[in-house]
C-alpha cells in the first residue's frame, strides 16, 4: 500500500498551505462588499439580499484553473473588505478591479443595512455590528457576571452545521431550484403565510442560481483548459451526481456555497462514508473506478479541506436508520486517505461493541501516531440521549458531530451548537461568598449567608442549586432572545436550502423550518466543582477539621501564607478521576441535575440539550474564578470538559475511565467530551495497537460517551514549547480539535503539558 500522497497531491497541498486554505492566490478583499451592493434593492428582504450576495459573489469572483487539482473551486471571501484596515484609496483600487463601483455608495448601503439590524427593543444588544454575513455573531449581552462571566449566551449561531449534502448530491442545484419553484406554486397566494414563504423561497432560488452559476463557470474554465472530465464533473450542479467523481466535486462546490453564507469555521461534512458509498458501489460495479482511485479522491478532498485550524468534521461508521451497522468500504477508504494525507483532519468515528476489530485496528494505528485523530463517539450513549429528548429513533441513529463534538441531525436540526456556556465553578465560588464576587465585592446573586453561615452539607447543596437556577435562567433568556433576533435579522438561506423540511415548509431554518430545534448548552467546571464540594463535605461539614472562616480567608488571599492548608486541601480528599465513588458521585450528580434543569425548561420546538464540553474556554473561564476549596489557585484553568483537573488523575487510566463512566452520557443530548492523555510507552512493542483497542472496548463497555485520545509525553511537549521552530510541528488534541503545538496559545500549551500522561 502507498503510504503517502503522490507528488501532485503534495504540490497541491503546499500551494494550499501557503494560502492557509483553499482560497484564491490573490483574493480581492472588496469582493463581498461589491456583491452586497449589487444584491441590495429596496424591495428585497434581508434574507433575499443575503442570498443574492452569494449569487453576485459567484458572478464576480475571479476563477483560476489549477492543473494540479482534481477538484475545481475555491472559497469566497468570508469578510467585508471595508471592515478591515486599509486606506480608502487602496479599497477603491480593489473595487475598480471588479467593476464600476464607488466606495461611498457601498458604504451607504452598508449603513442602511446596519440601521435595519439596530431596530431591536430598548435595552437589548444590537444583533451584530457587521451586516449579518459570514461570522457576524452578535455582541454578547451585558450583565452576565461581575468581574468575569458566570455564563455567556450566544443564541444567534452561525457556521456550526451539518447540511444535507446527500440532498444536494441527489438533485444538484438545478433540481433543488425546481423543487423550490414547485413549492412557490403549491402555496396559495391568498394564504396568510404566503408572503413569509415567498420571501424564503425566493432567497432559496437565489442560492440555487449561485450554485448553478458557480459550477457552470468552473466547467467552462476546465473545458478551455482541456480538462473535459473536470468540466463534466462540475456540471453535476445541474442534475445531481451520477458517478463517484461527480459526487465528490458536487459536494465540494456545495460546501463552498454553504460556507459563502456564514463562513467556514465548524460548517461540517457529516457522514461522508454514507454519502459516497452508493456512488462508489455504482462505479465499482461498472469498472469505472478502482479502490486506489477512490482513496486518491478522498486525499484530494482532505487537501482541499485543509485549514490551519480545522473543525470541518467528517464522521464515519455508526448505524443506519434501522439500527444496523453502517460501516462500509468507504469508511475504510476515508480512514486510509486520512492516514496518507498526513496532516490534521477533523475525523470522528461512531462505534459500538459490534464495531469489528479490523476497523478499530485501522483507527488505532492512526491514533498512535499522535494528534488525537480519529476521536470516538459511543452510539450506545448518544442515540438514547437524543431519542429520549424528542428526536425520532431513526433520526437519532443518523446523528453526526459538528466541529468539535456538538451533536446534530444532518439536514433536520437547527441545533444552535454551543449556544450557551455555563461556568459551574464560578457559581460555587459566589455561593461560598454569599453571592458576592470576593475580588470586587459586587453582588451577583440574591443575598444569602456565606459558607460560615451555612449550617450543613444539605443546606450548601440547596443554596448551590438555587444559585445555579438563578444564573442559568438568565443564560437561557439571553440565548432565546438572540435566537429571536437571528430570526428577524440573520436568516441562513444556504443552510436552509440543504435542510429539506425548510423547502417543504417554506421557512428559513432560523424561522422554524427544521424538524428539530434545540440549543446546545455547555456546562463547564464539573470536575473542579466536584473536587471542591468533596473537600467541603468531608473536611468542613463531616470531620469539622477545617473551620469555614479559615477556609474563606485563605481563598480570598489565594492561599498566600497558607501552603500547609493548601496541601491539606489537595491531598486530604480524593479527587475526581481516580475512581473514588464519593467524589465521582458528586460530579455525576452535578451533571445530572443540570441536565434535569434544562429538560424541565425545554419546550416543544425549543429544547435545551446539555453539552458536557468546555472547548478551550476552560482556560479562559478559569481566569474568572478565584482560589477554591480543592486547592486550585486563582485563575488556573478549569478541567477540560469531563476530564479530571490537570495532573490530579494519578491512579491510572482504568480508574480514570471508571470516573468518566459514572457521568450521565446517555442523558447528554448535546454530547459529552473527555481527552485521555496516554504516554507513548504504554503502547511500545508489537501489540501496541491491540492494547489501545482493548482500552477502547473497556471504555465502551463501561459506558463512556465521547473519547479523544492523546498519545504524547509531557517531555515532548516541553521540548516543543522551548524550541517551536525545530520541534513544534507535533499534532496534539487540544479541546475538541487537533492542532500543531506551535500554533496553540502559550496558556493552552501549559494546560496541555500539565495534564496527566497515563503510563498504565
Amino acid at each position: 500500500m502507498e503510504v503517502a500522497m503522490n507528488p501532485r497531491q503534495q504540490l497541491l497541498l503546499r500551494k494550499i498551505k501557503e494560502r492557509n486554505g483553499s482560497f484564491p492566490s490573490a483574493p480581492n478583499p472588496m469582493l463581498r462588499d461589491a456583491a452586497r451592493f449589487l444584491a441590495f434593492t429596496p424591495e428585497r428582504s434581508l434574507s433575499q439580499i443575503r442570498a443574492m450576495t452569494i449569487y453576485e459573489s459567484a458572478k464576480l469572483m475571479p476563477l483560476a484553473f489549477d492543473p494540479d487539482s482534481l477538484l475545481a473551486g475555491e472559497h469566497f471571501n468570508h469578510f467585508f473588505g471595508d471592515d478591515r484596515d486599509g486606506g480608502d484609496e487602496e479599497k477603491q483600487r480593489q473595487l475598480d478591479e471588479l467593476g464600476d463601483f464607488r466606495l461611498a455608495e457601498l458604504r451607504e448601503i452598508a449603513r442602511q443595512l446596519r440601521s435595519c439590524r439596530s431596530a431591536v427593543s430598548p435595552g437589548e444588544s444590537t444583533p451584530g455590528s457587521r451586516t449579518g454575513m459570514a461570522g457576524g455573531w452578535p455582541a454578547l449581552p451585558a450583565g452576565t457576571g461581575g468581574a468575569a462571566p458566570v455564563f455567556t449566551a450566544v443564541g444567534w449561531v452561525e457556521n456550526h452545521s451539518v447540511r444535507d449534502y446527500g440532498f444536494l448530491l441527489k438533485h444538484g442545484f438545478g433540481g433543488l431550484r425546481r423543487l423550490a419553484e414547485r413549492q412557490l406554486e403549491r402555496f396559495p397566494l391568498h394564504s396568510c403565510d404566503y408572503v413569509r414563504r415567498e420571501n424564503f423561497l425566493r432567497a432559496a432560488l437565489a442560492v440555487c442560481d449561485a450554485g448553478l452559476l458557480f459550477g457552470r463557470r468552473h466547467a467552462e474554465l476546465a473545458r478551455q483548459a482541456g480538462a473535459a472530465e473536470t468540466a463534466r464533473n462540475c456540471l453535476a450542479v445541474e442534475t445531481g451526481a451520477k458517478s463517484f467523481p461527480q459526487a465528490v466535486q458536487l459536494l465540494w462546490l456545495g460546501h463552498l456555497i454553504a460556507c459563502a453564507d456564514d463562513g467556514i469555521n465548524a460548517n461540517s461534512i457529516g457522514r461522508l462514508d454514507r454519502l459516497l458509498q452508493p456512488y462508489y458501489e455504482h462505479d465499482r460495479a461498472q469498472n469505472l473506478i478502482t479502490r486506489e482511485e477512490a482513496v486518491g479522491w478522498m486525499i484530494e478532498l482532505a487537501v482541499r479541506l485543509y485549514l490551519p485550524y480545522d473543525v470541518q468534521a467528517i464522521t464515519l461508521g455508526g448505524v443506519d436508520a434501522d439500527g444496523k451497522p453502517a460501516l462500509c468500504e468507504m469508511s475504510r477508504i476515508i480512514l486510509e486517505a486520512t492516514e496518507r494525507f498526513g496532516e490534521i483532519r477533523d475525523l470522528s468515528v461512531r462505534i459500538t461493541s459490534q464495531t469489528p476489530d479490523d476497523f478499530l485496528m485501522q483507527c488505532a494505528k492512526l491514533v498512535l501516531k499522535g494528534g488525537g485523530i480519529p476521536f470516538f463517539f459511543n452510539d450506545d450513549c448518544f442515540i438514547p440521549a437524543l431519542a429520549n429528548r424528542g428526536v425520532a429513533p431513526e433520526d437519532a441513529r443518523n446523528y453526526a458531530p459538528i466541529g468539535c463534538v456538538e451533536l446534530t441531525i444532518p439536514g433536520k436540526a437547527n441545533s444552535h451548537a454551543v449556544s450557551g456556556w455555563f461556568n459551574l465553578l464560578r457559581v460555587l465560588e459566589l455561593t461560598l461568598f454569599g453571592g458576592c464576587d470576593p475580588r470586587t465585592g459586587e453582588r451577583l446573586l440574591p443575598e444569602s449567608p456565606d459558607l460560615a453561615g451555612i449550617g450543613s452539607w444539605d443546606e450548601l447543596m440547596r443554596r448551590l442549586e438555587q444559585n445555579i437556577e438563578y444564573m442559568a435562567s438568565r443564560m437561557v433568556y439571553h440565548c432565546r432572545r438572540e435566537e429571536r433576533n437571528q430570526r428577524l435579522f440573520g436568516s441562513l438561506p444556504a443552510f436552509s436550502l440543504l435542510t429539506p423540511s425548510c423547502l417543504e415548509r417554506g421557512r428559513d431554518i432560523t424561522d422554524g423550518g427544521a424538524e428539530y430545534n434545540w440549543h446546545s448548552i455547555c456546562l463547564l467546571g464539573v470536575p473542579d466543582t466536584a473536587d471542591s464540594l468533596a473537600v467541603l463535605k468531608r473536611q468542613v461539614f463531616e470531620s469539622r477539621q477545617l473551620p469555614a472562616e479559615v477556609l474563606l480567608d485563605a481563598l480570598k488571599h489565594d492561599f498566600s501564607g497558607g501552603e500547609a492548608l493548601r496541601g491539606q486541601l489537595l491531598a486530604g480528599t480524593p479527587k475526581y478521576g481516580n475512581g473514588d465513588d464519593e467524589t465521582d458521585r458528586i460530579a455525576a450528580e452535578l451533571s445530572r441535575s443540570f441536565i434535569a434543569l434544562m429538560d424541565r425548561w425545554s419546550e416543544k420546538g425549543n429544547r435545551l440539550f446539555v453539552h458536557l464540553f468546555s472547548f478551550y474556554n476552560n482556560v479562559y473561564f478559569g481566569e474568572a474564578v478565584g482560589a477554591m476549596p480543592d486547592g486550585r489557585r486563582a485563575g488556573e484553568p478549569l478541567a477540560y470538559s469531563l476530564s479530571p483537573h490537570q495532573g490530579r488523575d494519578r491512579e491510572g487510566v482504568t480508574m480514570l475511565l471508571r470516573s468518566l463512566a459514572k457521568q450521565p452520557h446517555r442523558e447528554a443530548g448535546g454530547a459529552s467530551a473527555a481527552i485521555i492523555d496516554l504516554h507513548p510507552s504504554l503502547f511500545e512493542g508489537s501489540n501496541g495497537a491491540g492494547r489501545f483497542i482493548a482500552l477502547l472496548r473497556s471504555a465502551l463497555a463501561m459506558g463512556v460517551g465521547q473519547m479523544q485520545w492523546n498519545v504524547v509525553s509531557a517531555e515532548r511537549l516541553e521540548q516543543a514549547k522551548r524550541d517551536p521552530e525545530h520541534y513544534g510541528n507535533i499534532p496534539v488534541r487540544v479541546a475538541g480539535y487537533s492542532q500543531l503545538f506551535r500554533l496553540i496559545p502559550p496558556e493552552i500549551q501549559d494546560h496541555l503539558i500539565a495534564r496527566t500522561k497515563h503510563r498504565a
